[in-house]
């Protein structure tokens, strides 16, 4: 069965939206972007958190410079 290679370009906009996003709910769930990250260091969270986590640490990476 051939599968395709697919590539999907994100703007720059659309990267800073999402982060916006991720962050936002990240705050909502631990009450600041840094309480989620030290919690995130405690290896104790659910698989939405983890989710968001990887998430949240993927758009930074493909932000930074």
């Amino acid at each position: 069965m051939p599968t395709s290679n697919l590539v999907r370009v994100f703007t720059e906009e659309e990267l800073e939206t999402r982060r916006s996003t991720v962050v936002a709910e990240l705050e909502r769930r631990f009450g600041s972007l840094e309480r989620a990250l030290e919690r995130e260091q405690d290896w104790d969270y659910d698989d939405e958190e983890a989710r968001l986590f990887s998430e949240y640490h993927a758009v930074a990476f493909l932000l930074s410079d």
